[in-house]
This record gives C-alpha cells, sequence and structure tokens, in this order.
C-alpha cells in the first residue's frame, strides 16, 4: 500500500453513497481481512475511448499497437510471466462468467483463460516466447485521465524492521494488531456506484461511525496483548504503515514477516507532505532518504509531525514470506504494481515508462517495463497511477525512496474483451 500505503486503499464515497450508512451496521463485517470481496454483480465486459470513473477522475483508454510501446522489444518478458501465473491462480479459481473486481475492462474469468493456459506453457527465461505470447493474447490500450496520458509513478517496498515479540530494552515502539472492533465496509455490496471503495470504522450505538484518529490512539493506553511486534525505530514503524508491510528481524533469532491487516479509515497524510508544507524540506528533499534525514536531526518532534496524519495501520503476521498484494499473491520484485482498482482490475499487464534513478546512477534514467496489477495502495487513486513494487531487500528500499515523478502506463487487455467508443463504466 502499495503510498502508499501501498497494500491497503482509502474508502471515499459521497453523493447516493452517504444515503446508505444508516442501512450498513447491520451488514457490517467485523473480520474483512485481507482482498476485498468481489461485488455480486457488475457490468458486462464493456465493447477505443471507453470510460471507467473514479471519483472526479475518469479513465479513457486508446487502442495503439505493440509496436507503440516505447522499449516494449528490449524488456525481459519471461520475468513478468511469474507474476502473471500468480494472478492466474486466483483466476482459475473463479467461475467462467465471474468479473475481476469492478473495473469494466477487467471482463471475466473466461476471458482470461486462454492466456493463463499460454503463459503456464513458456519456458522460464524465453524471453522471445512470453514476448509472443503477450501480442498473441492481448491488445495494448493507451491510459488517459484528466490530464492526459502522464501521470504519477511512486514505488515501495518491504520496510526492514528490527524488534522483538516482548517489550524489553530498545523495544518499545509497538506495531499494533487490528482492533476486535474495527469493521470495514465494501461499499460494492450495497450501491451499484460503490466502484470497490471500502470504509472503516466502528458500531456504536446502531451507528456506524469514525474510529479514532492515529494522535487519539497513541494516547490511548497500551494493550500489550495487541502488539504483533515492538520494534526499536519509530521512524522504521511509520514507514512500515507506509510501505505496508515488513521484514522484522527478531532479537531473539529469525526473521518475522508482518503485513496489512486493517486500517482506521481515516485519510493519509504523507509525512514527507506535511513537512513540505510546514517548510521544513527543501525542493529534493521530500525523498524517503530526505525525510529520514530530517528526523534523525529532530528526534523530539516525532509526535508533532506524524501526528498531523490522521490515519493509522494496523499489522499482522504474515503466513507466507514476502510482501502480500491486495490480490492475495505474493509480489515479485519489479514486476507487481499497486493500482487504484475501481478502474485497472487485478491481474492486468501493464506497460510502464517512467524515470528511476538506480543505484550507482547520479541521475535518473527512463524505466520501461512490463508489469502484473497486483496490489492497491492508499494513495494510488486514479486512472494513470501506479507505485511500483521493488522487493524486500536495501536496495529495494534504496530505489523505491527515490522513485517519483511523471509516467505513463499502458493496459494490456485479453483479445476477447471488446472496448467501444461509447462504452462508459460509472
Amino acid at each position: 500500500m502499495a503510498a502508499p500505503a501501498p497494500a491497503y486503499d482509502h474508502g471515499r464515497m459521497r453523493g447516493s453513497r452517504v444515503l446508505v450508512l444508516a442501512a450498513l451496521t447491520a451488514c457490517v463485517r467485523s473480520s474483512s481481512v485481507g482482498p476485498p470481496a468481489r461485488p455480486a454483480a457488475c457490468a458486462e465486459p464493456v465493447e477505443a475511448n471507453a470510460t471507467s470513473s473514479t471519483g472526479d477522475d475518469v479513465l479513457k483508454l486508446r487502442a495503439v499497437r505493440f509496436a507503440d510501446l516505447p522499449g516494449w522489444n528490449q524488456d525481459r518478458h519471461a520475468e513478468a510471466i511469474q507474476a502473471l501465473l500468480a494472478s492466474c491462480e486466483k483466476i482459475a479459481a473463479l467461475g467462467d462468467r465471474e468479473p475481476l473486481g469492478v473495473s469494466a475492462y477487467g471482463g471475466r474469468a473466461r476471458d482470461w483463460r486462454a492466456a493463463c493456459a499460454a503463459a503456464r506453457r513458456v519456458a522460464p527465461g524465453d524471453d522471445a516466447a512470453a514476448r509472443a505470447l503477450f501480442e498473441a493474447e492481448f491488445r495494448p490500450y493507451t491510459a488517459i485521465g484528466k490530464t492526459g496520458a502522464t501521470g504519477k509513478l511512486t514505488g515501495y517496498h518491504v520496510q526492514a524492521l528490527r524488534g522483538s515479540r516482548a517489550r524489553h530494552g530498545r523495544y518499545q515502539v509497538p506495531l499494533f494488531a487490528r482492533p476486535p472492533d474495527l469493521v470495514s465496509v465494501e461499499l460494492s455490496d450495497f450501491v451499484p456506484d460503490g466502484r470497490g471503495r471500502r470504509i472503516w470504522g466502528r458500531v456504536d450505538g446502531g451507528r456506524l461511525v469514525p474510529y479514532a484518529t492515529r494522535a487519539a490512539l497513541r494516547r490511548a493506553p497500551i494493550d500489550e496483548k495487541r502488539v504483533v511486534v515492538w520494534v526499536d525505530d519509530p521512524v522504521d514503524a511509520v514507514f512500515a504503515e507506509i510501505q505496508g508491510s515488513g521484514k522484522v528481524a527478531l532479537a531473539e533469532g529469525g526473521t518475522l514477516w508482518i503485513g496489512f491487516a486493517g486500517k482506521n479509515g481515516h485519510k493519509f497524510r504523507g509525512v514527507g507532505g506535511i513537512l513540505k508544507r510546514m517548510g521544513e524540506l527543501r525542493r529534493g528533499e521530500g525523498t524517503m532518504q530526505g525525510i529520514r534525514a530530517w528526523f534523525a536531526a529532530h528526534p523530539d518532534r516525532y509526535d508533532e509531525i506524524v501526528d498531523q496524519n490522521p490515519a493509522k495501520v494496523f499489522f499482522q503476521v504474515s503466513p507466507r514470506a514476502g510482501a502480500i498484494g491486495t490480490q492475495g499473491v505474493v509480489l515479485t520484485a519489479r514486476r507487481s504494481m499497486a493500482v487504484d482498482r475501481a478502474v485497472i482490475a487485478l491481474s492486468t499487464p501493464l506497460w510502464v515508462d517512467t524515470r528511476v534513478r538506480l543505484p550507482g546512477a547520479r541521475r535518473a534514467a527512463p524505466w520501461r517495463h512490463l508489469l502484473i496489477a497486483q496490489d492497491t495502495g492508499g494513495a494510488i487513486l486514479g486512472p494513470v497511477r501506479g507505485d511500483i513494487y521493488w522487493g524486500d531487500d536495501a536496495e529495494a528500499a534504496e530505489i523505491a525512496g527515490r522513485t517519483g515523478g511523471p509516467g505513463r502506463i499502458w493496459l494490456l487487455l485479453p483479445r476477447t474483451i471488446r472496448v467501444s467508443p461509447s462504452s462508459s463504466a460509472r
């Protein structure tokens, strides 16, 4: 989340969605951890400039050729097959007519069967065969939002932490489990324009009300039974929330993988943006590295800054090693991406064109690769918006911390999904 807060998504509601809240309490689910539930109904696959809306923005698609994708022939396409096959396992569990999420462009599971079967036949490392597969089974479309075909691309990683299962010594910073009274509501289960959005809160007197803010939760007494792990660095802790997952080196030995389990539902405000608005960071210092340097120089102001972000993320011990995305698959470094699932269906292959500063490089250079949509993120909202998953090591952290700037996205859709100029998914 991922940022992101990669690996988690902010519910938004407006207009008719507000009217359903009074009736939700009796139907609220108190244990909605993991990938969001699919809506009961979804539009038929739409029949190039169709539109799909998210909030006040709209995704338009323009059909192009593979030859129009910058750098297409230079990628190592076989590296994307592993990520695609992980998504195909999820698709295989769906009935033929079941939709892939809420995006009109996701089509139905049957639209993806041929591509998944072909992907299973590609030999590991065979880039030519992988490229031929994508060209045979998919059609490319330029993603266009209200500001055009250029949007914002960022990066995320698994946050490294040092911790202990027991509170002692330097391990005094708690990462909390999901509170038992936290509930979530999938709006698509109640209104047709829910667009996959989720809201979070608690039940009070038969009403769904907002959950406590970060500042309020910090001031509350600590229930040590609700702590997943104690870590030694508050800055690492807040970045774990932003990244949506963590890899904890335990003082007692071993590694503990933690992942997203829920959030309080308040709007996310990034600490970098907070510091910029306060005039504390100069131009170019809003990277993860710049934010860490500021906190190192001002350790006594941590709560003052972080409490201005009302959002709070809760964690659980991950059942598998690695970052697990919203789709429920282990993410593939440099080949998985977080998207806004209201407009881009999870499983969709995406051609990405942006600029990235890799380790050892003095400046950013073009970065053009094929990724698979497998995750969502709190700040990942809109048609031309994505968050690249870089991995779980120190190099991934360095790259992710400096990734952020303009970029373009192309959707690769199965050829059985028809996209027509007059179609609209609102």
